[in-house]
């Protein structure tokens, strides 16, 4: 059956809106080890989300083809579903009628790269780890993968979109080894484009990294002004980027709840929702309930200025929806989600933030950043490892140490910005961050 076959036989059923949300993903995975081909895996799936109103209510059902006889069962399936409703919910579908941003995003070259280059790719790259530095004693995974996806979302209020993204990506991990001392880092690089792909600084940075670790000393407890990475410093704001999440407001799940319009964070941080981001593999112009996608400061300059909102969020605040309602699979239900989301980069390089610490602590891993933190409050208690900075300049290694703080504020003692926001983000991006103190407990 066509999309329009279906809203016709929904309507004939008695339902009085329906809306189509549909998906077909093209993966492909291979992983090399010990210069041999391990492993080499392709996917192609399709997904439908059907839901409608019946009665009053919202239904929902899920179908993987386009079959007839399975998507008559599917809107038979959504009405029984819709009749078990008895919440008073608004019932909410938007009609696309928006003006909506042209988004050119470039299709990735998988299918013009054969599987044998790719694969000499993979060899490639791990002879290259080896070769970087002799304590190199595995290299523990090395792959390439490739993702496409393409969405189309349709409506019998005229809404009628689609959307594709794609990208190819290579991951490499490598364990360095001293006599007892071991150590090890991933690298992780995505690309439109395989070719756009820099082996030797993906191979270099990870060895960097994995020998950086050996003979890693301790630290002394104590209050050290620290440097976080940009990667250390992209997982904390993912964790607690949830607090900007009408949804969290409603649930009363985030300290900003009544903040709009207050300053919460110093006034060097601004964060940005960008879904036409310059540097982002996967641009929206429009999010999975078809609502136009705009870019927004969430904090401007260490001002709150608002929650990111879905269709139901905004209707129960009573404000227009921020283009946030997305899924997280096609068979789910929608949820508040930032787009590209990223901490606005200051001017200087990862180094010139360095320099700038004459003593403290550069942190360039954390360990249970899902159970050592409280999402609500802020408050952060991870393992980590890193390096001593003396005067400006990254000394020794150390490891076995615990960062502790709090989210918001450490947002408002951020000393300096880093301008690393890394390219080809997909999704969330930090750049390095110096803070003017945070607990350290070490030995």
């Amino acid at each position: 059956m066509t999309y329009q076959d279906i809203i016709k036989k929904a309507l004939e059923l008695g339902i009085q809106d329906i809306e189509i949300y549909a998906q077909k993903q093209s993966t492909q995975s291979i992983n090399v080890y010990e210069n041999k081909l391990e492993s080499c895996n392709s996917k192609d799936l399709f997904g439908m989300s059907l839901r409608g109103v019946y009665n009053g209510k919202m239904g929902y059902a899920y179908i993987e083809t386009l079959e007839e006889e399975a998507v008559n069962l599917a809107l038979v399936t959504l009405i029984e579903n819709a009749k078990t409703i008895t919440a008073d919910k608004a019932v909410l579908m938007y009609d696309g009628q928006a003006e909506y941003e042209k988004v050119e995003t470039p299709s990735c070259d998988a299918s013009q790269i054969s599987n044998s280059e790719k694969i000499n790719v993979l060899k490639d790259l791990e002879k290259k780890a080896f070769e970087k530095d002799n304590r190199i004693v595995k290299v523990g995974h090395c792959a390439y993968n490739e993702t496409k996806v393409e969405t189309k979302i349709i409506n019998s209020k005229g809404l009628d979109l689609e959307r594709s993204h794609s990208y190819q990506s290579v991951v490499l991990n490598a364990i360095a080894q001293d006599g007892e001392s071991i150590g090890d880092a991933y690298n992780f690089k995505a690309a439109f484009n395989l070719k756009d792909i820099d082996l030797d600084e993906i191979a270099e940075d990870c060895v960097a990294e994995a020998t950086a670790a050996l003979g890693a000393g301790f630290i002394e407890t104590g209050k050290y002004e620290v440097v976080f990475n940009r990667d250390v410093a992209t997982s904390l704001l993912q964790v607690f980027c949830n607090n900007f999440s009408a949804e969290a407001a409603i649930k009363k799940a985030t300290l900003l709840t009544d903040k709009v319009g207050q300053k919460v964070f110093g006034e060097n941080i601004t964060i940005t929702d960008d879904p036409f981001y310059q540097k982002g593999l996967i641009k929206y112009a429009f999010d999975d309930e078809g609502v136009p996608c705009h870019k927004k400061n969430i904090v401007e300059n260490g001002v709150f200025k608002g929650f990111l909102h879905n269709l139901e969020t905004a209707s129960k605040f009573g404000v227009e929806p921020t283009g946030n309602g997305f899924k997280r699979g096609v068979a789910s239900n929608v949820k508040v989600s930032p787009t590209n989301l990223y901490l606005a980069p200051g001017a200087g390089t990862k180094e010139d933030v360095i320099a700038n610490c004459q003593k403290g602590i550069l942190v360039t891993s954390v360990a249970g950043l899902h159970s050592g933190v409280n999402p609500i409050s802020g408050s952060f208690n991870v393992q980590a490892k890193g390096f001593v900075i003396e005067d400006g300049k990254v000394g020794r290694p150390i490891t076995l140490f615990v960062v502790s703080g709090n989210f918001y504020e450490l947002y408002n003692n951020v000393l300096e910005i880093g301008g690393d926001l890394e390219d080809n983000s997909t999704g969330l991006s930090c750049p390095t961050l110096r803070i003017k103190e945070l607990m350290i407990s070490g030995k």
